[in-house]
This record gives structure tokens, sequence and C-alpha cells, in this order.
């Protein structure tokens, strides 16, 4: 659908087809309403946030600036994590997920797992309120703990949850500090919490691939997003790290968007 008419079905609270049924006939509330996200939308906010909601994998997350807008080739790395635990599920299945965000991995990950029980760590006290809201609509929070916490910090903090997930998944920052700003505009309206992945863009994998075998059982599953022409340095950093299993997977343009390794 092009940007308007996701603009209209979201007024009107119809389907695409439904905006062709018969001549349109907006009220002055409506039209007033229309004429207010067309202006925010050519301030460069992200029309995400001007609808108020996404879709990722079937279901809706409610998004705001206080959130990463999760994107399409997120749902491919929940895919693939999707696919190992069907095969691999015990009847708890216990899951880390860093940098929760708006919550979209853990709810689509709850959804697909009925038994598995998913730990999100987020630093953004701001980010777990959406995610926390978002839980609840999606009737999955009594199967997520959202815990505002850094990532940095969990490593040292937390020991008590070593040899405790069966996977670990994260979409992290991953864009290098200098790099933000070339970025398109309405990205730039995100959370730069989200976005800023340290001089080379790099500095969350190290401090994850140097932790989360401590944190997976054996024979656990790592999944994570990377950023565009990452493979090279972060398949260094697998094999100094001692990770002998992992796999590079592409997203649809071809261009390598995930890990995966097991311990």
């Amino acid at each position: 659908m092009t940007e308007k008419e996701l603009m209209l079905t979201s007024i009107l609270d119809c389907d695409r087809t439904a905006l062709y049924a018969e001549p349109l006939n907006l009220s002055a509330e409506q039209q007033a309403k229309l004429s207010q996200m067309q202006e925010r939308r050519s301030a460069d906010e992200p029309l995400q946030y001007i609808l108020g909601s996404t879709d990722f994998m079937g279901v809706k997350i409610n998004v705001d600036s206080r959130v990463l807008i999760p994107r399409p080739e997120t749902e491919l790395l929940v895919e693939n994590i999707l696919q190992f635990a069907h095969r691999y599920a015990t009847s708890e299945l216990r899951i880390l997920d860093i940098g929760t965000g708006s919550g979209n991995i853990p709810i689509a990950l709850a959804k697909g797992l009925p038994t598995a029980r998913v730990f999100s760590l987020d630093i953004s006290a701001e980010a777990l309120s959406v995610a926390r809201e978002n839980s609840r609509q999606n009737n999955v929070a009594q199967q997520i703990d959202f815990v505002q916490v850094d990532f940095f910090e969990f490593v040292e903090n937390y020991r008590e949850l070593e040899n405790h997930f069966d996977i670990i998944v994260s979409n992290p920052p991953y864009i290098a500090t200098a790099a933000l700003a070339g970025l398109p505009a309405d990205v730039k309206k995100e959370p730069v919490l989200a976005l800023d992945g340290g001089e080379d863009g790099l500095r969350f994998y190290r401090t994850l691939l140097a932790n989360a075998k401590r944190f997976l059982k054996p024979g656990g599953y790592l999944a994570c997003e990377i950023g565009e022409g990452q493979k090279e340095a972060l398949t260094g950093l697998l094999d100094q790290n001692g990770y002998h299993h992992f796999v590079f997977c592409n997203d649809l343009a071809g261009k390598p968007r995930f890990f995966t390794a097991q311990v």
C-alpha cells in the first residue's frame, strides 16, 4: 500500500479494499487527522510512528519515538530461531533476548513457542514500557520477564544465569558512530541508543561473543542480526572466541543479515 493508503486505513479502521469499494467521503475530523499525518510525514517522522504501530510476523507491535521500528529483515532472524527451537525445544525452553526495544522479537518467539520463557533486557526504561504494553496486548506477558539493565553490566552482575539459556538472540546497535550522520532523515528520528554501535559498529558484538557461551547451555544456540559489510569482521570475532559451528544467513537482497552459532 502507499503511505496515504496506510494512513487512510488507519484513520478509517478498514482494509485497502474498503477504500475503493465506494466513493471515499472523509468527515472534517478525519480529513484534519489525515492532513496532520501528512504534515508529520513531511517533517520526516517515520510512518510507523505516525500510525502508532507496525506489523511484525503477523503481530501488531505498537511503536513510537521511544523504540526502534521493527524491520522485515528481522523476521528472518526470528523464523530461523523458531525452526531451530521446534527441532530441539524442551518443555521449558529458556531464551535470552538482548536489547528488546519494542518487544517484537520476544513477543513473536513467545507466540511461536508457547512453552518458552523469555528473559528480555534493555537499558531503556522507556523502551521497556512499550515492550511490556505490547506483550500484554498480545497476551504473552506471562512468558516474558523484562529487565532494565545495560548488557555490559549484565555479563558482570548476572552470573547466576550462566549455563541457563537454550537460546540467545539479539538485534543490537550495529551502525558505526560516524555513519549515523548519513542515515536517512526518518531513521535519525529513531533512538540513537538502538542505532549506535560504537566507533566501528562492533562494540556490542565483542562483549556478546566473549560472554555468550557462559550463559548458554551446552548445545545452546546464538542468533544475532548484523549490519551491512560486517560479515568479515564478525567471522574473525567468532573464530577468535572459539565458535566453530557458525553460519551467516542472507536477507532477501542476498546480503548477510544475521549469523547463528551452536555451542
